[in-house]
This record gives structure tokens, C-alpha cells and sequence, in this order.
């Protein structure tokens, strides 16, 4: 009788002693589960947040070259066989000129048969998915006359599409007053039209890239109206804008047409 006691004794002690090992490895699984899961967690978030960071670093960097790719265009545009480029270091992003499908076409008074008329050039960075930002304007203005000598011919913005895209381009003409001035013994009122004409091959991809701005070449044309006021008309697809000059009286107008060919490559 007392050793069966003691039998019965023995084995309750020992589920006691199983359920008490049994116990603390039931635990440890559990808080090790949610540790890892805290860890995967965790690891996703740091990813995301440095990836945002490197992605959003490389946006800023994007505004600041396209700026300067700005001023080497309009350096290069004024001055023959001069150029520079601007380096690029793109990991997220990427880099692309894109040829526009209408042309600008500047006509004078009601002539049919335009003065000018050329392709029009987009150069475009294209941000990383996590980028986000605002539509702003960084330099100049989305008009197809610029007025006067300090206008800018270059439109830089912040297109806030999906992805994020900063866009510049030279879709315009500058037109500046000169004053008369006396040709051939002969008192005429003199107006100027600049315009950039932007030539390129494909540029894509990612990495490091350098742009390069290479002035080809600086042609001018005069022409002679015998009015002292002189309609100007310039027309992109479906966007028209004009602009009226009036001169001095009894003079006839001589317009000067300073064409600048760049050339924009990688």
C-alpha cells in the first residue's frame, strides 16, 4: 500500500515537473516569434525611410543641376563654340530628352508662310517612385514671348505627376525693343527675336551622366517692314500668343533674327 502511495507520488511529481519545463519553452517560442516579427518590421521600415532619403537627396541634387544646365545652355547660346556640361548621378532617377510632336512657328503681320519655325525640346528628370513634391516653377516663365533683354528663353518647373519630373525647355522666343537707329542713312526702328534651337540625340538610363551644351553655331537674319508698328504671332499646336510693336513714327522697322543652335548630348 505504501509503495503504491509512493508510485502515485513519484508520477505527479513528475507531470508537475514536465509541465513546469514545458512552460518556459512555450515562452521563449512566443517572445522569440515577436521579436522577429518586430525585427522584420522594423528592418522594412529603416529600408524605406534610408530609401526616401536617398531618393529625395537625389531630387534636390536634380533641381540644382537643372539650374545650372540653365545657365551652360544660355552661356552656350550666346557665344560661339563655347560649352560645359553638368554631371548627373542618378540612381533612382533618370534622365531623357524628349522631342516635342508640334513645332513653334513665328509669323509677322498676317503672313501665311512663318519667319521661324523649329522642333521643340524637353529635358526631363524623372524622380524616384517615393518622391513626392508640389507643381512650382524654379526659373522663368511658361509663355511663348519672353519681353526684354533679361527674359529668360529657359522654363524650369516641377511637374507633379506620377513619377515626380522636372522638365526645362526652350519653347519660346525672346523679343527685345533696341531703339532706332540710323541704316543706310536712313532712321529705322530696330527689334530683335533670340530664340535657342536645341539639338540632341536619345539620352537615357541611369547612373553617372554628363550633359554636355556645345554651341553649333549663331546665324542672323534682318528683315525690313516699311510699317513702324509690326504684329508678331507665335503659335505652338494649339497655345497662340502675340505681341505688338510700335515704333517710332515715319520710320519703316527692321527686324534682326538671332538664331543660336545648341547642341545637347551625353
Amino acid at each position: 500500500m505504501i509503495e503504491k502511495l509512493a508510485e502515485e507520488y513519484e508520477i505527479k511529481r513528475a507531470k508537475e515537473m514536465l509541465k513546469k519545463a514545458i512552460s518556459p519553452v512555450i515562452s521563449a517560442v512566443i517572445l522569440t516569434s515577436v521579436l522577429l516579427v518586430i525585427l522584420i518590421v522594423s528592418t522594412f521600415v529603416a529600408n524605406n525611410i534610408l530609401e526616401l532619403k536617398v531618393q529625395s537627396t537625389e531630387f534636390e541634387q536634380a533641381k540644382t543641376n537643372m539650374l545650372l544646365l540653365d545657365e551652360i545652355i544660355s552661356e552656350a547660346g550666346v557665344k560661339y563654340g563655347s560649352g560645359s556640361y553638368v554631371q548627373f548621378n542618378l540612381r533612382s532617377g533618370a534622365l531623357n530628352i524628349i522631342r516635342g510632336i508640334d513645332k513653334i512657328k513665328v509669323f509677322i503681320n498676317n503672313s501665311i508662310e512663318p519667319i521661324i519655325e523649329f522642333q521643340t525640346l524637353n529635358i526631363v528628370y524623372r524622380a524616384g517612385g517615393l518622391v513626392f513634391s508640389s507643381l512650382a516653377d524654379l526659373k522663368g516663365s511658361n509663355v511663348l514671348i519672353a519681353r526684354g533683354a533679361a527674359a529668360s528663353l529657359g522654363y524650369i518647373r516641377i511637374e507633379s505627376e506620377s513619377p515626380v519630373q522636372i522638365k526645362l525647355d526652350y519653347n519660346r522666343i525672346r523679343v527685345v525693343e533696341v531703339g532706332t537707329a540710323v541704316v543706310n542713312g536712313t532712321e529705322r526702328n530696330i527689334l530683335q527675336i533670340v530664340f535657342f534651337h536645341l539639338e540632341s540625340g536619345s539620352i537615357g538610363g541611369s547612373g553617372i551622366i554628363r550633359i554636355k551644351a556645345q554651341n553649333r553655331g549663331i546665324f542672323v537674319e534682318t528683315l525690313e517692314y516699311n510699317s513702324h508698328i509690326v504684329k508678331i504671332s507665335v503659335q505652338l499646336g494649339s497655345y497662340h500668343e502675340e505681341y505688338t510693336f510700335v515704333g517710332k513714327e515715319a520710320c519703316p522697322t527692321v527686324i534682326t533674327i538671332i538664331k543660336s543652335l545648341v547642341e545637347v548630348s551625353a
